[in-house]
């Protein structure tokens, strides 16, 4: 198996800076995972959504809980290969908010035909990604309109009830970290919401048997678009 985004940029790969690249060389054979700590300067949820959307999705892991500034996080990178054979990168992020600790969980898949990213513990939400680099050698996500995987109908939110992610991470030679900013936006409401930071990471010795029970969604979702 080769990591994700060098599975969907190929040649382009060689193009982000060497510690993005870095960051993003584990896979499921590296026998190490990759945890990062740092400081959200700006996290941002929207007030133009009813609270209990946000208090739905937050508490399943799948979205920020509140608007909050200079918020510390960690972040933990897994790598495994699915049942379905699938290569996955599961994202585990925590926003230490003086309030108390809440997650936001992912799962990125190399599927059949692209990059998948399923959010929450569900999953409850799926992004279909296109990867790319860059001139500044930044890794660019861009996503698809996010699909609904809760209870009824399963289909793509489209035209005004679209939402797109958008997510950057680069790094900073002046201040020697790393840079992130992600924003998922909806054509008529704007900004939904965002998360805008710094942080320094390492890589530690990490087996299956190590990988917390978090990287592992409740469901086993094939579903891919």
């Amino acid at each position: 198996m080769a990591p994700v985004y060098r599975q969907m940029l190929g040649s382009d790969f060689d193009r982000l800076h060497p510690n993005v690249a870095w960051r993003y060389s584990i896979d499921s054979t590296s026998g190490v995972a990759q945890v990062a700590t740092g400081i959200y300067e700006s996290v941002y949820v929207t007030s133009a959504l009813p609270p209990p959307f946000f208090w739905y999705y937050a508490k399943r892991n799948a979205l920020p809980s509140k608007s909050s500034r200079m918020v510390p996080f960690r972040q933990g990178h897994y790598c495994y290969v699915d049942e379905l054979g699938r290569e996955c990168l599961a994202v585990l992020r925590s926003f230490q908010y003086t309030t108390g600790t809440r997650n936001l969980n992912s799962l990125l898949v190399s599927g059949n035909d692209g990059l998948v990213d399923y959010f929450g513990d569900g999953p409850e939400l799926l992004y279909p990604i296109e990867p790319s680099v860059t001139n500044a050698g930044e890794l660019l996500l861009e996503s698809g309109p996010m699909r609904w995987l809760g209870r009824g109908p399963k289909v793509g939110m489209k035209g005004m009830f679209s939402a797109q992610l958008k997510y950057i991470e680069g790094w900073d030679d002046a201040r020697q970290r790393f840079r992130c900013d992600a924003t998922v936006r909806n054509p008529v409401i704007g900004e939904i919401l965002h998360f805008r930071g710094w942080f320094t990471a390492g890589d530690q010795a990490c087996t299956l048997r190590d990988i917390p029970d978090e990287a592992w969604p409740v469901n086993l979702i094939s579903r891919e678009d």
